[in-house]
């Protein structure tokens, strides 16, 4: 089984540039789950959301088509618009079906997520033709009881759309491997670099074994990670050293 992140520098409030480079990124990737940046349509481009939403679905749909025709699972979050709400939204696609959505239950203070999102109620487990995945967004990763309740539902791999800063960029990598480590799961993160708007982003994106080992890691630049993983080292991690135990 191949796992995928990519990682580049998302052009703000520029859906046209950031569809044209998710689409180089994603075209040597064939049969593969491969996780995408958080709001990677556009970044936090707050005075145009509205906008960014309705034209986000054209290029979700899009990727919809890809993942049949690639035989890809592909997740990452956009903006959406429901009942006057907006929301930053995780998707899971595969093989041509939208399998589910996610919004972003944490919202991050420092970006003021909290006066232009409203918060996500559900935390689910997707099932796919790669795995069950689990979708952590971001600074969801401060807390490791959501990423214990995918484990608990049976999450085999933890998927991590981010736009994590570059000042925090210590604490990206040191979560991200912990919680590699505590779900005993395959964890990919996904983060764009550089600046993007007013923020600079701290790129490190990775991808976790369920030991914690690094099997491939991206400090800044426009990337493909790729590796090739095997979903019984999950029960054998877990197996080893066995948490589930009240």
């Amino acid at each position: 089984m191949k796992l995928a992140v990519l990682q580049w520098q998302i052009a703000f409030g520029n859906i046209q540039e950031n569809r044209k480079r998710v689409l180089e990124l994603l075209s040597p990737l064939e049969d593969s789950l491969v996780v995408l940046p958080e709001m990677f349509p556009c970044g936090f481009d707050y005075d145009n959301l509205k906008n960014h939403a309705k034209e986000s679905q054209k290029l979700l749909e899009e990727l919809r088509e890809l993942s049949k025709e690639k035989r890809l699972t592909l997740i990452g979050t956009y903006p959406e618009e429901r009942e006057g709400k907006l929301f930053n939204t995780a998707f899971v696609l595969s093989d041509g079906l939208l399998v589910g959505k996610r919004d972003k239950i944490k919202l991050f203070p420092l970006y003021r997520e909290g006066e232009h999102f409203s918060p996500g109620q559900e935390n689910p487990v997707f099932e796919t033709r790669h795995g069950k995945v689990g979708v952590l967004v971001c600074f969801e990763l401060r807390f490791p009881n959501l990423g214990w309740e995918l484990r608990k539902k049976g999450a085999q791999i933890i998927a991590v759309p981010s736009l994590w800063g570059a000042k925090r960029k210590e604490h990206l990598k040191v979560l991200s491997q912990a919680r590699a480590v505590e779900l005993q799961s395959y964890l990919l993160l996904s983060n764009g670099w550089g600046r993007t708007g007013e923020e600079e982003y701290a790129g490190n994106s990775a991808i976790y074994d369920p030991w914690g080992n690094t099997l491939a890691f991206s400090e800044v630049g426009d990337s493909v990670l790729l590796v090739y993983a095997d979903l019984k080292k999950v029960e054998a991690v877990r197996r080893l050293i066995p948490l589930d135990t009240d």
